[in-house]
């Protein structure tokens, strides 16, 4: 009789140890879809980033023009969707200086632009509300720059 409870053991020690080997298996199963989605989400954040770097490239671009004021910036935002994915809003803000003469001997008129782009890659507005994220996948980076133009497009010195 001692024969076949030390049988019976073997068997219940074999279970056990499968037991466990699975739990180790998907412990490791999940530590690697948690790391794909850590990857996956810092490549949308790095993508939103070159997008809203990329808005902001072009709003300088605009206010480059002779005369530009916000409306040139946040009138007609860049579509950045067809090529990225990702939509671009452009927040503006001027403020007018009036700094040193022109070689005329005219006030020197300076505009510095506050400029605010965010990139988003989903839905509508990049201003989401808790309930209007209904994706985990949705990413959404700000970022903010200044530029002084004088009044007929030069630098600001």
């Amino acid at each position: 009789m001692t024969a076949r409870r030390a049988g019976g053991f073997a068997y219940i020690a074999a279970i056990v140890f499968l037991v466990v080997l699975a739990g180790f298996a998907l412990a490791a199963l999940r530590l690697s879809e948690s790391a794909q989605v850590t990857v996956n989400q810092a490549l949308l954040g790095a993508r939103a980033n070159q997008a809203a770097r990329a808005g902001l490239e072009w709003a300088f671009y605009q206010l480059k023009a002779p005369g530009a004021a916000c409306t040139a910036v946040t009138a007609a935002p860049p579509d950045f969707i067809a090529e990225t994915g990702y939509r671009v809003t452009l927040g503006c803000d001027m403020q007018t200086y009036f700094e040193g003469q022109t070689p005329a001997g005219a006030p020197l008129e300076k505009h510095i632009f506050q400029l605010d782009a965010t990139a988003c890659n989903i839905g509508g507005a990049c201003t989401p509300t808790n309930a209007g994220v209904t994706s985990p996948d949705f990413i959404e980076r700000k970022r903010s720059a200044s530029i002084c133009v004088t009044v007929d497009g030069a630098d600001c010195y």
